[in-house]
């Protein structure tokens, strides 16, 4: 069976790889521009979430990341999924954990684009670190716009937005949660505290981007669906 990074060499042979910041042709191995990648806009605050035991973020929600975001998100630009992945890999780099598991995208977001963002980074994720995805959250379908909410508001709404599938795979488990972008947190640790409350034994969250001005960018953390 064929490696992933080999999959994506043939495949670049018909579709050239594309750096999703600029949108310049990159070699068959590559990712992304070396230029792009000295000016993203690399998040490195200490990020304290309840019910996260550890945090990370690879760029802050601004410039180039979250033109690249919004490309994955209503352009279909599925090659930033492989990068986000790839980033992500980096920061999670010697990281154990038992699952990863992406967090869910309401029925009608799924329905518009034809995937989820975080399953698909979660996706190409794991094959590069090598733990399993399990789908153990999905949307309740309930919930109003994030982006609509106040910080406390967005919490209570998180909560009452997801539900748990599979008990059984998540109890004596450590766990990573994974999504695209992060705002204040509340889509995270509410869906950390439904798995912590099922017998995970630890979680952790991931993402590629998280915003750091909630006063004038509440863009993310689920706003889009």
């Amino acid at each position: 069976m064929l490696d992933y990074e080999t999959k994506r060499r043939i495949t670049a042979a018909f579709y050239p790889n594309r750096c999703p910041f600029c949108g310049e042709i990159v070699g068959c191995g590559e990712y992304c521009c070396n230029g792009c990648r000295k000016i993203l806009p690399y998040y490195d605050d200490n990020e304290t979430i309840e019910n996260i035991s550890h945090f990370c973020a690879v760029c802050r929600y601004t410039g180039i990341a979250r033109d690249a975001v919004l490309s994955l998100k209503y352009g279909r630009q599925v090659c930033a999924a492989d990068v986000f992945a790839l980033m992500i890999s980096e920061k999670l780099s010697g990281a154990w954990a038992d699952f990863l598991v992406p967090i869910p995208s309401g029925f009608n977001s799924v329905w518009n684009r034809g995937f989820a963002c975080a399953e698909i980074i979660a996706r190409k994720l794991s094959q590069r670190l090598n733990i399993p995805v399990v789908r153990a959250l999905i949307s309740s379908d309930s919930k109003a716009e994030q982006k609509t909410l106040s910080r406390k508001g967005r919490y209570e709404n998180a909560k009452s937005s997801f539900m748990l599938s599979k008990r059984r795979d998540v109890f004596g488990k450590h766990i990573v949660l994974i999504d695209d972008v992060c705002t204040t947190g509340a889509t995270l640790s509410a869906a950390a505290k439904i798995l912590l409350d099922a017998g995970a034994v630890r979680v952790d969250a991931a993402v590629f981007a998280k915003t750091e001005n909630l006063g004038s960018n509440t863009e993310g953390d689920r706003s889009d669906e």
